[in-house]
């Protein structure tokens, strides 16, 4: 049986509020031996899942029900077993998790993305679950190495299994690409070819419309061209890549945006954050790069502005390596737990269960089960822009992309100083070499704090 909460909205903010004290408080709850006497050890042992585990997520609406849908047939399945869901807005979710963590009272099933796994896994507070795996309690075949690893710490454990991926991509209007004369974007083209082909578009498109959404603020973008590079974005907590790649970056959309391909920085800086109400969206740009499954929404924007343009979505750029990186979500076991056996339990049967997976049929990221997967793809009833979203995922596993594993602190001193460094470039005018060699000297700094 589930008890049930009220939902609230969620909204998609930064989530670094919190995660200071969190270093500091942790320390003293931060052992080996969960409360209950419980293990990882014991919970790899196996057993039937009895008793009540909480489970923790974000989301609201069809979230809500579609997660507490897949544990009404994890408790149908399991006669005596209850699930009790805390949930909330994506920011609060964070901020409230820091509290549990700070007094050992983490659900036993907590939702975690690789972004802010770190915080949490370096802190002591997550079990390894490799044992879990191995012992046959937790059934990973299905998911591609190279998506399970996004759910390892910097360390090398297994603190996250992953069952939902997220990409970024390149949205393109296919009518404006097709009436310019470019079409898409040619398989496997790098970032030279990216801007050739932007500078071709623009001299056709129809005024007032930009060939891209300036870009140079979004940290998305900046760790795919790391990785294009065949470069890594950190080793361990400090950063890895070149300051020069940090100034061809920001070089190459200062250029595209002094040759008028771009939307203005004062534009940008405008620009509402509602899929809806964005640039691509309501027609004004023919390309900008957007999460994968917002194609749909998107789409529906833009047949309301612009009747009869169609858009699509590409893989990002490449290079020396694959430009395209994984998000993932996925569940993790606090040592805090006392019932990690009926937690693993949860997971696996989230994981692999077909009902399950058909049940919440990709809600949060592309299925990271590729039998599941593909009998979504395989469903004549599901509509274009998810199959085309599931199958561009489908594709960009197949390719390898890297694995990114982010230190703690990276949520609140990378993302939110990235675009205030770009913006001091583009609004104010600040030297390229400068705001780079001072971003990464203060990023280093502040990841080394917070260790």
């Amino acid at each position: 049986m589930i008890s049930m909460k009220h939902p609230q909205t969620r909204r998609r903010l930064g989530v670094a509020a919190g995660l200071a004290a969190l270093t500091a408080a942790v320390t003293a709850c931060s052992g080996g031996t969960s409360v209950g006497g419980d293990s990882s050890q014991s919970a790899a042992s196996g057993g039937k899942p009895q008793g009540t585990i909480r489970l923790s997520y974000w989301g609201s609406g069809k979230r809500v029900e579609l997660t507490n849908g897949v544990s009404d047939l994890f408790t149908k399945a399991n006669a005596g077993v209850t699930v009790t869901p805390e949930y909330t807005d994506f920011a609060s979710y964070w901020n409230k998790l820091n509290v549990q963590a700070t007094s050992g009272n983490m659900a036993c099933v907590a939702q975690m993305q690789g972004r802010q796994l770190n915080d949490y896994a370096s802190k002591g507070l997550l079990i390894d679950l490799e044992p879990l795996v191995k012992s046959g309690a937790i059934d990973v075949s299905q998911i591609p190495k190279n998506v399970l690893d996004t759910g390892r710490g910097i360390d090398g454990k297994l603190y996250e299994i992953p069952y939902g991926a997220a990409y970024d991509s390149i949205m393109v209007n296919e009518t404006l690409a097709k009436q310019t004369g470019v079409g898409l974007p040619a398989q496997d083209y790098t970032w030279d070819d990216f801007q050739a082909y932007l500078k071709k578009a623009q001299s056709s498109l129809p005024q007032g419309v930009k060939a891209i959404n300036l870009g140079g603020g979004l940290p998305n973008y900046f760790i795919e061209y790391v990785q294009a590079q065949g470069q890594d974005l950190f080793n361990g907590s400090k950063v890895a890549f070149p300051q020069q790649t940090l100034v061809d970056f920001w070089n190459m959309w200062e250029s595209a945006r002094k040759a008028d391909l771009t939307t203005t920085a004062q534009e940008k800086a405008a620009e509402a954050p509602q899929t809806e109400q964005s640039f691509i969206a309501t027609g004004k740009v023919l390309a900008d790069n957007k999460p994968g499954n917002q194609l749909g929404q998107a789409q529906g924007a833009l047949t309301g502005a612009k009747a009869g343009q169609q858009l699509t979505t590409v893989a990002l750029p490449s290079g020396s390596g694959p430009g395209s990186v994984l998000f993932t979500s996925g569940f993790s076991i606090p040592k805090s737990c006392n019932n990690q056996a009926t937690a693993a339990a949860y997971i696996n049967f989230w994981v692999n269960d077909h009902e399950a997976n058909k049940l919440f049929s990709s809600n949060n990221g592309a299925d990271t089960n590729q039998k599941e997967l593909q009998a979504q793809i395989d469903d004549p009833k599901l509509d274009a822009a998810t199959k085309h979203m599931l199958s561009l995922f489908k594709q960009i596993v197949a390719k390898n992309p890297p694995t990114v594993l982010y230190p703690p602190g990276y949520q609140a001193n990378f993302e939110t100083a990235f675009t205030q460094a770009y913006q001091q470039i583009s609004l104010k005018g600040a030297s390229v070499e400068d705001t780079a060699k001072k971003f990464i000297d203060n990023l280093n700094s502040a990841l080394a704090a917070a260790q």
